[in-house]
């Protein structure tokens, strides 16, 4: 029975190796035996034609099986074009070129695709997946006709130098999952309202765009999106939509209740927050020095919060200290404690004191001399005789407490963490 099972274990580790690399010698290196069809490849040669290509990125585009073209990759069964592509390789001068970033722009210029898109994209009816990212089109707006290519699921815009209005033809894009408009100049437009309409989106990017004003209540209608980034815009004194959250409550306008990545950096942001999530970064936004807000400590799956620049005052609350699966916290650079303690015994302690300096706060995990500039005096009038012997009275007993409770906070610590 044994060696029966081993053989047919042998069997179908043999078979699953055999399709793992079928598949990647498809997806990845090509295959001779898939032809793309004549109306795609023309359809890919009056694409290429519009474009501007300085460094030949497309030189491979030439013969018949536009199957075997770079950034192009085909269907292993029916041969249709099913995705347009950044090149891989591209991942390599982001680390070639990390340190040198004058380099790094030249490269990455130089690779650069720009001119026109042509609606020829249109005759590619299986296309699922273009990523145009990275390219410069010299500040055109979205070719409205994107939005008629009915079949894609992914669409990256991101880093191209488009601007104008949005087409709101993208909202019939209405098999999409991921779209990225990010790093383009939009002009201080407003969110478009249509892209609440696409009920498929999980990922949507749209930092650093020139986005403002008002966040359209119809992004509430995302219930399957798991990421969003709105960093980077001006949506300056604005508060953060209820809906951007799990708010039950909230039904007549929906809720994200998938919503797990949210970054809302350098916003300009102000007011209260409604959340539920793994990542919060709310960094750089100004909440008009309102108290931080004690529900954050109920976001048990809550793993990277970043609150620091955001004018948030009073003290830390208690509660953040159940915030038991967090592995990045910075609540640096606020107007927290006023002056005040760092909730003892608690998560909080297992973080370094940079989360939490340019505060008016003290007590572990920061070391003694920010604890001796935090620590409120107390004195009868200015009495300094008097104010002298009630900060002996405070260290003496601050060191008996720590002699005593020490070796229990020792314990709760590596219980903690």
């Amino acid at each position: 029975m044994g060696s029966s099972s081993m053989r047919i274990a042998a069997i179908v580790f043999y078979l699953c190796f055999l399709t793992f690399v079928t598949f990647h010698n498809c997806f990845c290196n090509g295959n001779s035996n898939i032809v793309c069809s004549k109306t795609e490849k023309q359809a890919l040669l009056k694409f290429k034609q519009d474009l501007k290509d300085f460094s030949n990125r497309l030189s491979s585009w030439a013969g018949d099986n536009c199957c075997q073209w770079s950034e192009v990759v085909c269907d292993y069964f029916t041969g249709h074009v099913h995705v347009i592509h950044r090149p891989h390789n591209y991942s390599d001068a982001d680390c070639h070129y990390k340190a040198n970033y004058s380099k790094y722009e030249a490269y990455w210029c130089y690779h650069q695709l720009g001119g026109k898109i042509d609606p020829s994209l249109l005759d590619l009816k299986h296309l699922r997946h273009l990523d145009l990212s990275r390219n410069d089109f010299g500040g055109i707006c979205i070719p409205s006709f994107i939005g008629s290519i009915a079949s894609l699921r992914y669409l990256n815009l991101s880093y191209n130098g488009f601007s104008g209005a949005i087409p709101h033809q993208l909202g019939n894009l209405t098999m999409m999952r991921y779209l990225d408009l990010s790093w383009n100049d939009f002009g201080g437009i407003c969110l478009p309202r249509f892209v609440g309409s696409i009920g498929t989106l999980r990922y949507l990017h749209l930092s650093c765009a020139g986005f403002n004003r008002a966040i359209p209540h119809q992004l509430g209608n995302l219930t399957m999106m798991c990421y969003l980034d709105l960093s980077g815009n001006h949506f300056e004194g604005i508060r953060i939509p209820s809906f951007i959250g799990s708010i039950g409550t909230l039904s007549f306008i929906g809720s994200i209740g998938s919503l797990r990545y949210l970054h809302l950096y350098y916003a300009g942001f102000s007011g209260a927050i409604y959340l539920d999530l793994h990542y919060l970064d709310l960094s750089w936004n100004d909440f008009g020095r309102i108290r931080l807000p004690s529900f954050i400590g109920s976001i048990g799956s809550l793993r990277y919060l970043d609150l620091s620049n955001t004018e948030f005052s009073g003290a830390i609350p208690h509660q953040l200290g159940n915030l038991t699966m967090i592995r990045y916290l910075d609540l640096s650079r606020n107007y927290l404690g006023l002056p005040g303690q760092i909730p003892l015994s608690t998560q909080l302690q297992s973080f370094e004191n940079s989360s939490f300096v340019d505060n008016k706060l003290y007590g572990p995990p920061l070391p003694n001399c920010d604890t001796d500039k935090a620590i409120p005096k107390v004195g009868h009038g200015g009495n300094e005789e008097g104010e002298g012997f009630l900060e002996v009275w405070f260290y003496a007993i601050s060191a008996l407490g720590f002699v005593v409770v020490g070796p229990l906070l020792f314990k709760m610590h590596w219980r903690i963490a």
